[in-house]
């Protein structure tokens, strides 16, 4: 069996999403990973669920969330 590496490992669960140029993160779901960038759901707002397309140019970096994460991003929701 093929291991799958980060971040393809990660399609369809959560990720915190930082954006270049900000250091505000977001809580989103990575959707799928090419070599052109990555396509991810937010979790939450206006567009949920809705696809957005970023080139890899446009990302500063990404992680998988920790609880503290969780924990900011449902009191931001709020």
């Amino acid at each position: 069996m093929k291991e799958e590496r980060v971040p393809q490992a990660w399609i369809g669960q959560d990720v915190i999403l930082c954006r270049t140029g900000t250091e505000d993160w977001e809580l989103v779901t990575l959707r799928e990973v090419s070599e052109l960038g990555l396509a991810y759901a937010y979790k939450t707002g206006e567009v949920e669920g809705q696809p957005v397309f970023v080139p890899w140019n446009s990302v500063s970096w990404m992680r998988p969330p920790i609880p503290e994460d969780l924990e900011t991003s449902e009191t931001e929701a709020e």
